[in-house]
């Protein structure tokens, strides 16, 4: 019996250093890669409109519209940012899906938005949805779990966008119960974002709602002069806000960083709310629009202008008309010309945010000025690829927030709050068929990976741990029944 029972203890024994060698060996994962962090500069990136490169240490992102694009190899990136200013719309996408849609809370400090990629080769952008004027950011770093990031290639032809709050997405995601928010502010739904992306264009906005050639909105009689276009073109942007201890909007942008083939003016319908008619009010504006695009030619000398206006409001399109013709005939620049919107349909379409136009009020403006740069400059159409955010609604907004202040890496799964999805959570959970909900499911299946790169614990480690345990308690067993 002395010898039997020592032939069972010899062999628990055997069986549980065996269980901990599986759990070493046998059951061993390989480590995820290691987050890598990048600067957003364009050695790294493609830079979208107007950015600025701040003390070699951060680029801001203030247009609408504007942002990075890049390519890499990985699991998932992380963009580290700081805001100043209202909420800002953001918007991610990954090999032109949709990946990620929501606004930045004014009051965080370093927000961080991560999205999930897929195997192989990836192209991510992240654009501003909403104004220069009210929140600008600023990309600190770029993390990486895979290679390096390489910037897009350039497009095979180029335009910029000059205009006001139609060209911004002034409440494209509003309607007329709301008043304007940043929160319903979406530059990827203008007729502007639309037109690029029908032709395949690079593009840069330089946009401000309310501005206008000789007077900004007016509610009253006189000239609204704090808001004007001409003083603020050749800056960086126009913003109220400040960053890194100093306002972009006293940055002159040098020109020589995006010569654009082809320039966009939408502007005007806010002088109207000056001119109404007026006989030499309307020649003011007339004379005013002529010495603007004088301005535009001088920083743009090869670029074909076309002016533009319509969509919400005319009244003043025939003054741009006369503008173009005065300006060809002093000039002899025959690459100026001029085009009309249809005005905005709203019992069809309906309408955004203090009447601005809707959604769909956009798509057929951009179909409108697609066949006209087509006709003008000889440029093909093409099939659109980037999906995802037409019908989106902002009830469904992530919030972008700041990542908890955590040193313990497995935190991340103890606690929800503080995976992935805490710094992107959804402002109406109870709506979960829109494309953004969708992404918020992928930020939950992205914090799983990112958890497991936070940790080298490995879930078939305990069953065998568990195992080993219980053959050395069965040998301590029958030791002390052999005792007794």
């Amino acid at each position: 019996m002395k010898n039997i029972s020592k032939k069972i203890v010899a062999g628990l024994c055997s069986a549980a250093l065996a269980a901990g060698m599986m759990s070493m060996v046998s059951f061993a994962e390989p480590e995820a890669a290691a987050m890598k962090s990048y600067e957003a500069t364009s050695d790294s990136v493609k830079l979208i409109g107007r950015t600025y490169r701040y003390n070699d240490d951060s680029t801001w992102i203030i247009n609408s519209a504007s942002g990075v694009e890049f390519k890499c190899t990985g699991t998932s990136v992380r963009f580290n940012l700081r805001q100043s200013g209202d909420p800002t719309r953001i918007a991610v996408y990954v090999n032109g899906k949709l990946s990620k849609l929501g606004y930045i809370k004014a009051n965080a400090k370093k927000p961080v938005i991560d999205a999930e990629l897929e195997d192989g080769e990836n192209t991510v952008k992240l654009i501003k949805l909403s104004e220069s004027a009210q929140s600008v950011i600023a990309i600190d770093s770029i993390e990486i779990d895979g290679d390096a990031p390489v910037p897009t290639a350039a497009k095979a032809h180029s335009v910029e966008f000059i205009g006001d709050s139609i060209t911004c997405g002034y409440g494209a995601d509003g309607s007329l119960r709301e008043s304007f928010s940043t929160k319903n502010e979406n530059a990827a739904k203008t007729y502007a974002y639309l037109t690029a992306q029908n032709l395949d264009l690079d593009y840069s906005f330089f946009s401000r709602s309310g501005t206008g050639i000789i007077s900004g909105y007016t509610s009253g009689a006189s000239k609204q002069e704090n808001n004007l276009m001409p003083p603020d073109y050749g800056k960086v942007c126009f913003t109220w806000n400040w960053i890194d201890g100093v306002c972009p909007a006293d940055y002159e942008w040098d020109f020589s960083q995006y010569q654009p083939e082809l320039v966009v003016i939408n502007l005007g319908t806010n002088d109207n709310s000056y001119t109404k008619g007026d006989p030499d009010k309307c020649a003011e504006f007339t004379e005013g629009y002529v010495a603007f695009i004088k301005q535009v030619r001088e920083n743009n000398p090869n670029a074909t202008i076309l002016c533009t206006l319509g969509i919400m409001g005319q009244e003043l399109y025939p003054q741009i008309e006369d503008a173009v013709a005065a300006y060809t005939e002093e000039t002899g620049d025959t690459k100026v010309a001029s085009f009309m919107f249809s005005q905005q349909d709203g019992n069809t379409n309906g309408y955004g945010s203090d009447y601005h136009p809707s959604e769909q009020s956009h798509i057929e403006a951009s179909e409108e000025l697609t066949a006209k740069i087509s006709e003008l400059m000889g440029w093909e159409t093409a099939d659109v690829t980037e999906t995802g955010m037409a019908g989106t609604d902002k009830a469904n907004d992530l919030i972008f927030e700041d990542l908890p202040a955590t040193d313990d890496p497995s935190s991340s799964e103890a606690d929800p709050s503080s995976s992935e999805s805490s710094s992107e959570t959804s402002s109406d959970e109870s709506s979960s068929s829109s494309a953004a909900s969708s992404s918020s499911s992928k930020a939950s299946s992205s914090s799983s990976k990112a958890a497991a790169s936070s940790t080298t614990s490995n879930p078939s480690t305990g069953a065998a741990t568990g195992l080993a345990a219980i053959a050395v308690l069965c040998g301590a067993i029958v030791t002390t029944k052999r005792r007794k």
